[in-house]
């Protein structure tokens, strides 16, 4: 069956959409990140849609990765930017992400991947 032009239109905006979720970074490969580098850890929410959200409104998706963690009685989604070398690498950048996902620079948070990699192994990851 051949598609009209609108309706091929609507399959490649809907499987670029699909692509463009698809490229945040999920948990397993933060695990396989240096635990001796850097991320910036942008916010943690209640509800894994509103990761979405922020990142859709940044041109390089696949530079976030998100994961989750147990919060006292809930799930807690977590979502984080780049991964550093050093602290200072990450700190230089915060402003510029911040402005870039609508956050305040004050709230995102440099964070060595250790702390991140034994987060990730408490919790059960989707």
């Amino acid at each position: 069956m051949l598609l009209g032009r609108a309706g091929c239109f609507l399959l490649m905006w809907c499987l670029a959409g699909a692509a463009h979720a698809q490229s945040v970074r999920e948990a397993e490969w933060l695990l396989r990140q240096d635990p001796n580098a850097f991320t910036l850890q942008l916010i943690t929410v209640s509800n894994r849609s509103q990761l979405g959200k922020i990142v859709q409104t940044h041109e390089n998706p696949e530079s976030f990765a998100r994961f989750r963690v147990q919060g006292r009685d809930q799930l807690l989604y977590v979502l984080t930017y780049g991964v550093f070398e050093h602290a200072g690498q990450a700190d230089a950048v915060r402003s510029e992400v911040a402005e870039a996902v609508g956050l305040a620079p004050a709230q995102l948070w440099t964070r060595r991947l250790d702390s991140v990699q034994r987060a990730i192994r408490t919790t059960l990851q989707p």
